[in-house]
This record gives structure tokens, C-alpha cells and sequence, in this order.
């Protein structure tokens, strides 16, 4: 390995380790981690990056959210049986987009680091039976860092098959201090850019390749600890499917495969995550957690072996949310991806 190949991939790893991270969790966010060089958009992939290449891109998530009038709101509130059941809030969307970057340290190892930023929509809440709503605007601000290691255990020989475990950080980076827009006071947790707390994530990537066709599942769980003000987001669960098609040649396993015949590429992923409830000071927040499901087709589109974008229109088709909580009505994921070998030309040093 040259001397200039060295020095920019020790200087990448020191880069990555010494930022802090913070993968938004909360409020019906969800990406996971990954690169996105194969074909599933929001189902992680296990391929890795061969060594010395770098992945870098662009990851958009907006989710619509259905209608809740204030005067809806303070209904349910004031019909709520306890004051724990009548403290609701209303979201109308949710945007999150992120730059990331990812080097391939050996053939089998991968790590990344992503920046955040989160922005929600018309926040209304309802406190206690109150007869007002508060209006706490549309707070955003920097979600934080995020950084990922995957680690490929299993390759077929005949290199159609590759499993992956996963392993994540969340840090207690971004925003946590947002104000109300009606009161001037501090918005709650759950809707801040960030949740201020350490949260560890493992799981595992499947890839199965089979020509025209590429199958691709991948599972993620993540602890949540205390943050900000010892709130606690609730531990997460999120498992995808995805079967991916090339309309001409055969399915792209990986953008900087040799195999990358297809420019276009027809992905369907059932999309799920479970939530547990949230916790603040140790007391259960009764309108939080839930099971979400999501039917997400979409379409990817790669310019050759060094770029690809790619999108995803998602519907939930399982809503199982507790008590009152304001649903997600539809879910739109932007990836745009590029491969870069910046030691190619350092190769012969």
C-alpha cells in the first residue's frame, strides 16, 4: 500500500471516530443504516464496499403525516381518561435529509459516518385536558452524527450470496433545546432534531442475487438510553424486506459490481418497525410506540459503475400505533449515491 493510500485512510477512520453521532429514532423516522449501493433504497444490503473504495451520497426521508385540526385535538385530549392519556401532539411532516460518507477498509469491512438535519411541520400539542392547543411551530435544527460499521461474515463462492452484521451509535448530538413558538418554553423530546441520549444498534444484511432478480432482508435493533431530560425515546426494531428487478440485463447486486448490467431497476420492500413506549423519568408515555408496516415501490437508476439515484414511495399498510397518535399517511425516500476510487491511480506505487 502506498504512503499517500495510508495516510488518507488513516486520516478518514480518525475522522469518523472522533465525531459523535445521532441517528433520529424518533417520531416515526426511520433510514437505518447503509450506503445504498445496491439495489433496495431503504432495506440494507449485505455487500460491503471492496477496500479503498468510497461511497458518498445524499438520503432524503419525508413522511406526510394525517390531518389532526386543533379542534380535533383538544377533544380527544379533554375526552382523554387520565392526564398521561389527554398530553397529545399532532405532527403534519417530518423531513430529514442527510449527507454520509463510507470507505471500504477491507473487502469485508465497512464504515460510514452520516450528518442529520430534521425538520417537522405544523407541531401542535394539547396538554391535561386543556381547553388550548399550543402551537409550537415547525422546529428543526441539526440532528447530529452517525456512525456504522459492517462487517460481512459470509460470501457464497459463487458470490450470490452475502451476510452482514451491523453495528451502530447514536451520541447525544444535535439539537435539544427548541422552543415552543405560543410559549417560549422548551418543546418536549420526542419532538426535537434530537434526543440527546447514547443508543447502540446491532443487526444483521442478507443479499441473495438471482440474475434478472435480487432478494435483500436486513434487521436492526436499537437500545435507547436516557437523554435529554432523562427521556427515554423507547427501544426500536426495525426488519425489510426487498425484491429488486432488472428490466434489462441483470440485477445490479452492487453499483460498483462488474455485474451492474442494468440502468434501471424495479424494487419492492415491505418496510416494518416496531417502537416501544416512551419513558420520561421513568413514567410510560401511554401515546407513544407502536407497530408500523410500510409497502415502499420504487426505482433505481444507475449512471454506470459509479453513481446511482434512486426513489421510493411508501405506504403504511399497518397502523398499529398506542392510543392517540398522529399516523403517517405517506413516505418518500431520495437516495442518490456515488462510488469513488480516489488510491486507483496510486495503485502501481
Amino acid at each position: 500500500m502506498s504512503q499517500i493510500k495510508k495516510n488518507f485512510l488513516t486520516g478518514f477512520l480518525i475522522s469518523i471516530f472522533i465525531v459523535y453521532s445521532n441517528v433520529v429514532l424518533a417520531d416515526h423516522g426511520s433510514i437505518g443504516f447503509g450506503i445504498g449501493t445496491a439495489s433496495p433504497i431503504i432495506t440494507q444490503t449485505g455487500i460491503t464496499l471492496p477496500q479503498g473504495k468510497i461511497a458518498t451520497g445524499l438520503i432524503t426521508q419525508f413522511t406526510e403525516f394525517d390531518n389532526v385540526s386543533a379542534g380535533k385535538l383538544i377533544a380527544i385530549s379533554s375526552a382523554a381518561p387520565t392526564d398521561a392519556h389527554s398530553d397529545i401532539h399532532s405532527t403534519k411532516a417530518l423531513t430529514i435529509p442527510q449527507v454520509f460518507a463510507a470507505i471500504g477498509v477491507t473487502d469485508d469491512l465497512t464504515l460510514g459516518t452520516r450528518f442529520a438535519y430534521v425538520r417537522r411541520d405544523d407541531v401542535l400539542s394539547a396538554h391535561e385536558h386543556s381547553a388550548e392547543f399550543h402551537d409550537q411551530g415547525n422546529p428543526d435544527g441539526f440532528g447530529g452524527v452517525s456512525f456504522f460499521g459492517q462487517y460481512r461474515i459470509f460470501r457464497s463462492e459463487d458470490d450470490l450470496n452475502h451476510l452482514s452484521v451491523v453495528v451502530g451509535l447514536k451520541t447525544p448530538t444535535g439539537a435539544t433545546r427548541q422552543l415552543d413558538k405560543s410559549s417560549g418554553e422548551l418543546i418536549e423530546v420526542h419532538s426535537q432534531p434530537s434526543s440527546g441520549s447514547w443508543n447502540p444498534s446491532a443487526g444483521l444484511n442478507f443479499t441473495r442475487a438471482m440474475g434478472k432478480f435480487s432478494f435483500d432482508s436486513s434487521v436492526l435493533y436499537t437500545v435507547a438510553t436516557s437523554g435529554a431530560r432523562s427521556t427515554d425515546i423507547g427501544d426500536i426494531f426495525e426488519y425489510n424486506f426487498a425484491l429488486s428487478y432488472a428490466f434489462v440485463g441483470e440485477a445490479a447486486d452492487a453499483l460498483f459490481s462488474s455485474s451492474n448490467q442494468s440502468q434501471w431497476t424495479g424494487i419492492l420492500e415491505i418496510n416494518g418497525v416496531w417502537q416501544d413506549y416512551l419513558r420520561t423519568h421513568g413514567m410510560r408515555d401511554p401515546n407513544s410506540g407502536g407497530n408500523l408496516v410500510w409497502i415502499s415501490p420504487g426505482v433505481r437508476y444507475s449512471g454506470g459503475n459509479n453513481w446511482n439515484a434512486a426513489l421510493s414511495i411508501g405506504t403504511p399498510i399497518v397502523r398499529e400505533t398506542n392510543n392517540f397518535q398522529t399516523d403517517p399517511d405517506y413516505r418518500i425516500t431520495f437516495r442518490f449515491v456515488v462510488v469513488l476510487d480516489p488510491f486507483e491511480q496510486n495503485d502501481q506505487s
